[in-house]
């Protein structure tokens, strides 16, 4: 069984295109779950008018997030109260290809050990596609994978690995083992950015990812996106705390922490160069979230301190 989980907070504009997809496809998901993110548009008319038409197609419920605002609280309180075996993530402004669900329940079944399936997707914008291949952008093809099924790869360990440093492949691309994700914490609630890879990172301690390189699903940019440019500080922040949490599980393998301590003082000094250029108050924020982390010395940087200076002086 295959549940599709949508958090939605004022997608009025977007949920009927993102349904009709999700109708669409040449494998019916089981449920399809709409999380109502305490939207003030007509996001919920919307949803139940869809719900009746597509009544011969799909099946779909309305709920209310339960937890504090924001999508990892919105598709924990799906994801607790679901029984489905599988669970796909799909956000209230993206489509899925007609084939989504079908590849990569593929994807999922070929062993036992396999926590995770992902595939390509693309990115566009009123239409026109500004990115054809998330895969290659990420880096993921031009990586050995062994192919241990038709179209159906695994990169092994170097997953995680690869997580580390940047997103990998697109939320709505992905679908999951729901009692994975329980026995890795679900979401976390306090995260409005990166909460999907902090998420994956911890799934991918559990078992093998798999993916195919078959386009499965497509992500529309707008300006009222959580990951457009205006958010870059919270997605370094985000980043830094997510990595900082990881390096903290007890048990992770010596390799593993060593390549975690790594990249987390990476993202320190990402968070602080981007921060010194945003001005005083935004170099402060990230200082302090620095030394929370154990990474206090690297505010003291003078290339770092110059740059907010001058930022400070002319904007």
């Amino acid at each position: 069984m295959l549940e599709v989980i949508i958090p939605a907070f004022n997608a009025g504009p977007y949920i009927r295109e993102t349904l009709l997809s999700v109708a669409a496809q040449t494998r019916p998901a089981d449920l399809v779950t709409i999380v109502n993110d305490a939207s003030t548009d007509d996001t919920v008319a919307v949803a139940h008018a869809c719900a009746g038409e597509l009544a011969d197609r799909v099946t779909i419920q309305i709920i209310d997030n339960t937890g504090p605002r924001g999508p990892s609280a919105a598709r924990n309180t799906a994801i607790r109260r679901g029984n489905a075996p599988w669970v796909a993530l799909l956000d209230s402004d993206d489509l899925l290809a007609p084939t989504h669900h079908q590849t990569l329940l593929r994807v999922v079944s070929v062993t036992d050990d396999i926590v995770l399936g992902f595939g390509d997707s693309t990115v566009f914008n009123a239409g026109e596609t500004l990115d054809s291949g998330f895969l290659t952008t990420s880096g993921v093809t031009a990586l050995p994978a062994t192919e241990i099924a038709a179209d159906c790869w695994t990169l092994g360990d170097r997953m995680f690995d690869l997580l580390l440093s940047s997103g990998v492949f697109g939320t709505s691309a992905c679908l999951f083992r729901r009692d994975a994700a329980l026995e890795a914490g679900l979401f976390d609630e306090t995260m409005m950015q990166c909460e999907d890879t902090d998420l994956f990172m911890r799934l991918a301690l559990l078992g093998r990812f798999a993916f195919s390189r078959e386009v499965v699903a497509h992500k529309r940019v707008h300006d009222n996106n959580l990951s457009h440019e205006r958010h870059k500080l919270l997605f370094c922040r985000g980043t830094v705390l997510s990595l900082a949490k990881i390096a903290a599980l007890p048990g992770l393998p010596a390799t593993r922490a060593a390549a975690v301590a790594t990249a987390l003082s990476q993202a320190v000094d990402g968070y602080l160069y981007h921060a010194s250029r945003a001005g005083v108050s935004a170099y402060r924020a990230a200082s302090a979230t620095a030394r929370r982390v154990g990474h206090g010395g690297r505010t003291a940087n003078p290339r770092h301190l110059v740059r907010t200076a001058i930022s400070g002086l002319f904007g």
